[in-house]
């Protein structure tokens, strides 16, 4: 692993300070939000002043869950109605033997509404329905189309560009995560879900949109990234080998305008950033953050999403939770696989209902590498 320069500080505050109480991080807490989007994934606007959900379809599964359609439609302007666009969903209602079961085996599962997945992409994820978890899934490309070397401007950037040429710098990340988050507010419309157990997963680029979604907004209360890698959960400054770095991310032939448009200036000035992805995950503390990676996954850094997790540790030992800071490996490369879901699946159950589980989750690669001293600070003592 090479590791450019030892991680920043994430306590340091901009003022030449240093946080010492649970109240200065909430200011350090919108410090780092300003910087991470301000630098590498672009502002975005909040949710739109009109939206409607129209159901498509509904279909109950020989398995007893239902499949229901929707139809999401956004007006980000009430003055110009002429001006929106919308995007399909998919909802997963778990079959009631499955409701049921978990109600008899799981102590206070359901009493204030069931837990719910949002899922960046378009996934069923069977694990978690089994287990009584609502999932809500879209593919995100609706509103950003992916197209390598080719960006592709979709119909929420267009719209709010028309509305407000120069106010959001979002990248593609910024408006998936943006899309996201409008599964969440239709999640907590919902009369039986429990507003306290809304979780967020996604692989790959969904993964690092997952991540972002949950950095940025706390009604979100786990947050799963998968294989995340570059702009997720990897590190810009440990890098193992083989591994997208960030000018790969950012080359005018691959993903460029994933970012901040001017985010490709740090590429080969590593050693000047100010962050790295620590930072963004230290947004999600004190809720639990679970990052599920595949060992042979060279690509996505999974060296340096093992320090970016060391790093991510001490804001967690500060804010009096070490437990919900997790990771866990499995073998094979860039999937997100069955084992991947009964982990999070696991890990959901362990900080939503006190479920002892059999995995450990600070388990790092096997064999367990050699680190080099990517950073030197700790967490300060609340009070000094």
């Amino acid at each position: 692993m090479r590791l450019i320069k030892q991680l920043p500080d994430p306590f340091a505050l901009r003022d030449g300070g240093r946080t010492a109480s649970v109240d200065e991080w909430r200011r350090r807490r919108e410090e780092i939000k300003e910087t991470m989007l301000g630098l590498q994934y672009g502002t975005l606007p909040g949710p739109p002043e009109r939206s409607a959900v129209t159901p498509l379809e509904s279909q109950s599964l020989a398995g007893g869950e239902t499949r229901q359609r929707l139809r999401f439609e956004f007006i980000p302007n009430a003055a110009r109605p002429e001006i929106g666009f919308g995007m399909d969903a998919t909802v997963w209602h778990p079959a009631e033997a499955s409701l049921a079961r978990r109600r008899q085996t799981v102590s206070r599962f359901g009493d204030t509404g069931i837990p719910t997945l949002v899922y960046v992409g378009d996934k069923k994820c069977e694990p978690l329905l089994e287990r009584g978890y609502r999932v809500i899934c879209y593919d995100n490309s609706q509103l950003e189309p992916m197209e390598m070397g080719n960006p592709i401007v979709g119909p929420a950037r267009a719209a709010y560009r028309t509305l407000w040429p120069e106010r959001y710098s979002w990248g593609s990340i910024a408006v998936w995560a943006w899309g996201a988050l409008r599964l969440v507010d239709y999640a907590l419309g919902l009369s039986d879900t429990d507003p306290r157990q809304i979780a967020i997963s996604g692989h790959s680029r969904n993964g690092k949109t997952a991540l972002l979604a949950a950095a940025l907004d706390e009604r979100i209360a786990l947050a799963n990234p998968a294989g995340s890698g570059c702009a997720g959960a990897g590190s810009y400054l440990a890098l193992g080998e083989n591994c997208e770095d960030l000018a790969a991310l950012t080359s005018r032939q691959r993903w460029w305008a994933w970012t901040h448009p001017d985010f490709e200036r740090w590429a080969g000035r590593e050693v000047e950033l100010p962050f790295d992805q620590h930072f963004l995950m230290a947004l999600v503390a004190p809720r639990p953050l679970l990052r599920t990676e595949g060992e042979e996954d060279e690509w996505a850094n999974p060296e340096g999403t093992c320090v970016s997790f060391l790093a991510t540790q001490p804001v967690y030992d500060f804010l009096g939770v070490p437990e919900a800071n997790g990771i866990r490996f499995r073998p094979g490369g860039h999937d997100h696989t069955p084992e991947d879901l009964e982990a999070l699946a696991d890990f959901a159950d362990a900080a939503f209902f006190g479920r002892p589980s059999t995995e450990d989750f600070k388990r790092l690669l096997r064999p367990q590498p050699s680190f080099p001293a990517a950073f030197a600070w700790r967490p300060p003592r609340p009070g000094r």
